[in-house]
Protein backbone atom coordinates (compact mmCIF):
# COMPACT_ATOMS: atom_id res chain seq x y z
CA UNK A 1 0.00 0.00 0.00
CA UNK A 2 1.16 3.63 -1.17
CA UNK A 3 1.81 5.94 1.92
CA UNK A 4 3.48 9.14 1.93
CA UNK A 5 5.27 8.23 5.19
CA UNK A 6 7.69 5.63 2.73
CA UNK A 7 10.59 7.16 1.69
CA UNK A 8 13.24 4.99 -0.01
CA UNK A 9 16.97 4.76 1.88
CA UNK A 10 19.30 6.80 0.38
CA UNK A 11 21.15 5.70 -2.65
CA UNK A 12 23.53 6.94 -5.38
CA UNK A 13 24.41 5.17 -8.99
CA UNK A 14 20.80 3.73 -9.69
CA UNK A 15 18.23 5.28 -12.32
CA UNK A 16 14.58 6.32 -12.12
CA UNK A 17 12.07 6.12 -15.14
CA UNK A 18 9.30 7.54 -15.71
CA UNK A 19 6.14 4.98 -17.29
CA UNK A 20 3.08 6.72 -17.17
CA UNK A 21 1.78 8.70 -13.77
CA UNK A 22 4.95 6.73 -12.17
CA UNK A 23 9.03 6.94 -11.30
CA UNK A 24 10.38 4.07 -11.11
CA UNK A 25 13.81 3.27 -8.80
CA UNK A 26 15.92 0.57 -8.84
CA UNK A 27 19.02 -0.25 -7.27
CA UNK A 28 22.12 1.72 -6.72
CA UNK A 29 24.53 1.45 -4.03
CA UNK A 30 23.68 2.45 -0.30
CA UNK A 31 23.35 0.99 2.95
CA UNK A 32 20.15 -0.88 3.17
CA UNK A 33 19.16 -0.97 -0.74
CA UNK A 34 17.13 -4.03 -1.94
CA UNK A 35 17.57 -5.53 -4.96
CA UNK A 36 14.95 -7.55 -5.25
CA UNK A 37 11.84 -5.26 -5.04
CA UNK A 38 11.50 -1.81 -6.98
CA UNK A 39 10.56 1.71 -5.43
CA UNK A 40 7.36 3.49 -7.12
CA UNK A 41 6.53 6.74 -6.88
CA UNK A 42 2.98 7.95 -7.95
CA UNK A 43 3.43 11.50 -9.28
CA UNK A 44 0.15 12.91 -8.37
CA UNK A 45 -0.47 11.71 -4.65
CA UNK A 46 3.44 11.71 -4.12
CA UNK A 47 3.78 8.27 -2.27
CA UNK A 48 6.12 6.02 -2.53
CA UNK A 49 5.33 2.04 -2.43
CA UNK A 50 7.77 -0.87 -2.57
CA UNK A 51 7.15 -3.33 -5.00
CA UNK A 52 8.24 -6.84 -5.15
CA UNK A 53 9.89 -8.17 -8.24
CA UNK A 54 10.15 -11.86 -9.86
CA UNK A 55 12.62 -13.46 -12.00
CA UNK A 56 16.32 -12.62 -12.39
CA UNK A 57 17.29 -9.10 -11.79
CA UNK A 58 20.63 -7.43 -13.71
CA UNK A 59 23.87 -8.56 -12.23
CA UNK A 60 24.78 -4.79 -12.47
CA UNK A 61 23.17 -3.35 -9.39
CA UNK A 62 24.63 0.12 -10.07
CA UNK A 63 25.86 2.40 -12.33
CA UNK A 64 23.41 1.24 -15.11
CA UNK A 65 21.22 2.48 -17.93
CA UNK A 66 18.08 2.04 -18.04
CA UNK A 67 15.26 3.49 -20.44
CA UNK A 68 11.36 2.91 -21.40
CA UNK A 69 9.12 1.30 -24.11
CA UNK A 70 5.80 1.13 -23.20
CA UNK A 71 5.25 -0.83 -20.11
CA UNK A 72 8.95 -2.19 -19.74
CA UNK A 73 11.95 -0.67 -18.91
CA UNK A 74 15.18 -2.04 -20.08
CA UNK A 75 18.45 -2.16 -17.71
CA UNK A 76 22.19 -2.26 -19.43
CA UNK A 77 25.46 -3.05 -18.40
CA UNK A 78 26.39 -1.40 -14.50
CA UNK A 79 28.98 -2.79 -11.92
CA UNK A 80 27.79 -5.72 -9.36
CA UNK A 81 29.22 -8.37 -6.93
CA UNK A 82 31.05 -10.79 -8.54
CA UNK A 83 33.48 -13.38 -7.87
CA UNK A 84 36.70 -11.09 -7.54
CA UNK A 85 34.84 -7.58 -6.13
CA UNK A 86 32.78 -5.92 -8.05
CA UNK A 87 32.80 -5.97 -11.61
CA UNK A 88 31.21 -4.70 -15.03
CA UNK A 89 28.36 -5.83 -16.39
CA UNK A 90 27.22 -6.26 -20.14
CA UNK A 91 23.75 -8.03 -19.75
CA UNK A 92 20.45 -6.61 -20.82
CA UNK A 93 17.42 -7.31 -18.90
CA UNK A 94 13.81 -6.02 -18.69
CA UNK A 95 10.93 -5.68 -16.25
CA UNK A 96 7.73 -5.19 -16.74
CA UNK A 97 5.79 -2.41 -14.63
CA UNK A 98 2.54 -4.55 -14.94
CA UNK A 99 4.10 -7.72 -13.36
CA UNK A 100 7.28 -6.38 -11.71
CA UNK A 101 8.76 -9.96 -13.21
CA UNK A 102 12.19 -9.64 -14.69
CA UNK A 103 13.54 -11.27 -18.43
CA UNK A 104 17.24 -11.37 -19.03
CA UNK A 105 17.10 -10.89 -22.52
CA UNK A 106 20.92 -11.18 -22.98
CA UNK A 107 23.82 -12.66 -20.23
CA UNK A 108 26.84 -11.00 -19.18
CA UNK A 109 28.89 -12.15 -21.46
CA UNK A 110 33.24 -12.08 -22.52
CA UNK A 111 32.31 -10.88 -26.01
CA UNK A 112 30.64 -7.24 -27.60
CA UNK A 113 29.14 -5.20 -26.20
CA UNK A 114 32.22 -4.22 -23.48
CA UNK A 115 31.08 -4.77 -19.78
CA UNK A 116 30.89 -0.86 -18.98
CA UNK A 117 28.90 0.99 -16.90
CA UNK A 118 28.36 4.83 -16.96
CA UNK A 119 27.01 4.64 -20.50
CA UNK A 120 23.97 6.40 -22.14
CA UNK A 121 20.88 4.80 -23.38
CA UNK A 122 18.48 5.87 -26.02
CA UNK A 123 14.94 3.96 -27.47
CA UNK A 124 14.17 5.02 -31.31
CA UNK A 125 11.65 4.01 -33.10
CA UNK A 126 11.82 3.81 -37.13
CA UNK A 127 10.89 1.62 -39.63
CA UNK A 128 8.20 -0.60 -37.38
CA UNK A 129 10.89 -1.26 -34.99
CA UNK A 130 12.01 -0.38 -31.69
CA UNK A 131 15.91 -0.17 -30.82
CA UNK A 132 17.86 0.71 -27.86
CA UNK A 133 20.99 2.58 -29.04
CA UNK A 134 23.81 2.32 -26.42
CA UNK A 135 26.51 4.78 -26.34
CA UNK A 136 29.77 5.33 -24.74
CA UNK A 137 30.63 4.01 -21.44
CA UNK A 138 33.18 3.10 -18.78
CA UNK A 139 34.33 -0.20 -18.32
CA UNK A 140 36.56 -3.38 -18.12
CA UNK A 141 39.49 -3.65 -20.59
CA UNK A 142 38.78 -7.49 -20.33
CA UNK A 143 36.11 -7.39 -23.62
CA UNK A 144 37.00 -7.09 -26.95
CA UNK A 145 36.54 -3.37 -28.03
CA UNK A 146 34.57 -2.55 -31.12
CA UNK A 147 36.43 -1.73 -35.08
CA UNK A 148 36.54 2.39 -35.08
CA UNK A 149 35.85 3.12 -31.54
CA UNK A 150 38.45 5.22 -29.27
CA UNK A 151 39.29 4.15 -25.75
CA UNK A 152 41.03 6.34 -23.20
CA UNK A 153 42.25 4.79 -20.09
CA UNK A 154 40.78 5.87 -17.03
CA UNK A 155 42.58 4.76 -14.12
CA UNK A 156 42.66 1.28 -14.68
CA UNK A 157 39.06 1.29 -16.52
CA UNK A 158 38.42 2.67 -20.31
CA UNK A 159 36.26 5.26 -21.44
CA UNK A 160 34.74 4.63 -24.95
CA UNK A 161 32.65 5.88 -27.55
CA UNK A 162 31.44 2.63 -28.34
CA UNK A 163 28.25 2.64 -29.80
CA UNK A 164 25.48 -0.62 -30.25
CA UNK A 165 22.10 -1.03 -31.23
CA UNK A 166 19.48 -3.16 -30.16
CA UNK A 167 16.80 -4.60 -32.20
CA UNK A 168 13.40 -5.26 -29.52
CA UNK A 169 11.07 -7.66 -31.45
CA UNK A 170 7.13 -6.48 -30.87
CA UNK A 171 7.17 -9.20 -27.90
CA UNK A 172 9.85 -7.22 -25.81
CA UNK A 173 12.51 -10.24 -26.34
CA UNK A 174 16.18 -9.31 -28.13
CA UNK A 175 15.63 -10.19 -31.17
CA UNK A 176 19.13 -9.20 -33.07
CA UNK A 177 22.32 -7.33 -31.87
CA UNK A 178 23.57 -5.34 -34.38
CA UNK A 179 26.70 -3.87 -33.99
CA UNK A 180 29.46 -2.15 -36.30
CA UNK A 181 27.09 -1.75 -38.92
CA UNK A 182 25.29 1.70 -39.50
CA UNK A 183 21.07 1.88 -39.36
CA UNK A 184 19.61 4.14 -41.78
CA UNK A 185 17.44 6.48 -40.10
CA UNK A 186 14.27 7.70 -42.26
CA UNK A 187 12.86 10.18 -40.24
Amino acid sequence: MASKNYQPVKRWGHSTVKVGDYLYMWGGSGSGVDYDVMEVYHLPTGAWDQKPTTGTPPPGTWVYSSVAIGKDIYYFGGRGAGDSGYQYQNSLHCLNVDSFKWRELSPSSDYDPMKKGFCGIISVHFDGEHYLVIIGGLGSSSTPKQPNAQYNNSFGDLRCNEIHYYRISSGGKLSQLLHNQQLQYHG
